[in-house]
């Protein structure tokens, strides 16, 4: 990338363009917006005549679940690109079964993640009082093919409740992308049961509301009776998220040169030699 001849060139520019793109990256983790946002910073920060400095930056693209996950209902997901990370964390959880010998206190939750067919692994056991949105309970790196199924259950008087998974066609367990709406026999954003960890993810019409490389994974397991007020998909919340293509600050694609940078070690658009030419900013 070419930078200006002149005698110098104030750090204050860059680093007010990296602040104020960090503040987009910041604002866009729930999001990613319609148009490429990213990071970029500079080094050294003070550019003499002569002097080139190095330039690195972090570029978060538009894209959709689509892009990189099918989808099977009620809940199994097929990865659809290679290389693709999947993040699984806690929204919330409290088991409500309309029964009234249930008692006050909360019931806990085994949450579990079966991959390729394999047998269901824990992922998370407790209440919602052991429970942090920031935790990552699951994250891996998945190939094209790989699939992904999710199961639940609870205690209740020192026995399991069945084991609801994504491979029934109970819709026990669903997966729902942005702009869904929970199937429940009522309005569930407007219900006075609706838990308050669950409200920050539907918008003011009863859509979910998360970003478009996630996924909101609901799980009733309590009722089964889905004209109930208590099935209400809220006894376990999961949000499953999706890497994004993003860039390393290389500015090289090794299967097509980046025109914003030089490309391989042999030069680029700009007539200058790439140090880092071998190096894939896909990667």
């Amino acid at each position: 990338m070419k930078t200006s001849q002149r005698a110098a060139l104030p750090a204050a520019i860059l680093a007010a363009y990296a602040c104020a793109a960090s503040v987009c990256l910041a604002q866009g983790n729930s999001r990613i917006p319609l148009e490429p946002i990213g990071a970029l910073s500079a080094f050294p920060t003070i550019v003499q005549t002569g002097t080139k400095p190095t330039l690195t930056w972090s570029i978060l693209y538009p894209s959709r679940v689509s892009d990189l996950a099918i989808i099977t209902p009620p809940g199994t997901i097929t990865i659809d690109q290679n290389n693709t990370t999947v993040t699984v964390q806690p929204i919330g959880t409290g088991v409500t079964a309309c029964d009234p010998t249930q008692g006050v206190e909360p019931l806990n939750v085994d949450a579990r993640l079966s991959l390729n067919g394999s047998s269901y692994q824990q992922i998370f056991y407790g209440t919602q009082l052991n429970i942090s949105p920031s935790w990552v309970l699951y994250s891996k790196k998945l190939k094209k093919g790989d699939k992904i199924d999710f199961g639940g259950r609870f205690v209740k008087f020192n026995q399991w409740s069945p084991l609801y998974t994504t491979r029934s066609a109970n819709y026990q367990i669903i997966a729902l992308v942005d702009g869904d709406t929970p199937p429940t026999s009522f309005q569930l954003h407007n219900s006075p049961m609706l838990a308050n960890y669950l409200k920050p993810y539907l918008d003011a019409s009863g859509k979910v509301n998360v970003g478009p490389l996630s996924i909101l994974l609901l799980m009733e397991l309590g009722q089964t009776n889905r004209n109930l007020d208590c099935f209400d998909y809220q006894d376990m919340a999961l949000l499953v998220t999706f890497n994004g293509k993003t860039n390393n600050g290389h500015g090289n694609n090794l299967d097509g040169v980046d025109v914003s940078n030089p490309g391989g070690g042999g030069g680029g658009p700009n007539g200058e030699i790439d140090p880092s030419g071998g190096v894939d900013d896909e990667r």
